[in-house]
Order: C-alpha cells, then sequence, then structure tokens
C-alpha cells in the first residue's frame, strides 16, 4: 500500500503544487474527462470545498482544486494506492498523466507558487 500526496513544499518536482492559468471551472472540467478516460468511477464533486474524489480498483484520489486568483488555479491530489506490486510507482504514473493532460490544454504557471 502506498500514500502519495502532493503539497506546496515537497522534494520532487512532480510531487509539488501545479498552478495553471485557468479558472477553478476549467481545471475542474478537464480533469472530469480525464477521469473519465481513464475509467475512473467519480465517486463525488464538492464545489464548496473544490475536492473530487474517485476511484478505480485498488486505487483512490482525491482531488483539491483552488482557485488562486480568476487566471491562476493549483491542482494537488491524495491518492491510497494498494496494488501487491509496484504501488508508488501507479499512484505516480496517475498524477503525472493528469498533470500533462492538463498542461496540454492549460499553461503552467509554476510548482510550489506560495510556499
Amino acid at each position: 500500500m502506498a500514500v502519495i500526496e502532493t503539497k506546496e513544499v515537497h522534494e520532487k518536482e512532480l510531487l509539488k503544487t501545479h498552478y495553471y492559468k485557468a479558472s477553478y471551472e476549467q481545471i475542474k472540467q478537464i480533469f472530469l474527462e480525464i477521469l473519465k478516460s481513464l475509467k475512473h468511477n467519480i465517486i463525488s464533486v464538492n464545489d464548496d470545498f473544490g475536492e473530487i474524489f474517485s476511484e478505480v480498483p485498488h486505487l483512490t484520489c482525491t482531488a483539491k482544486i483552488i482557485m488562486q486568483t480568476p487566471k491562476e488555479t493549483s491542482i494537488d491530489f491524495y491518492i491510497n494506492s494498494e496494488y501487491l506490486f509496484m504501488s508508488s510507482a501507479k499512484a505516480y504514473k496517475f498524477i503525472k498523466e493528469v498533470l500533462q493532460r492538463i498542461q496540454n490544454k492549460y499553461e503552467l504557471k509554476g510548482l510550489g507558487l506560495h510556499a
């Protein structure tokens, strides 16, 4: 079992909070599209707290989307991966895939900008 969490200050670049030049709604919509394409079951979307909870067998993800300004939105992940082998690797792969696909559509403003 592995728990992987992204945050403002982290030694690994991949696991730092990512900021994009986009609104909350834009990041939320593309993230939901990505989840559907990755066959994730979307359990809940809570706009009051900016949280989206999804799962596939052996992996759950809580994403936290925060609009800092109308043109700057961050996304963080809390992932619980329960694969017999390579739990961390599968979680990292998921994070990398999601962030790359967001960045293909919206400009990356920076990593850990508000540390």
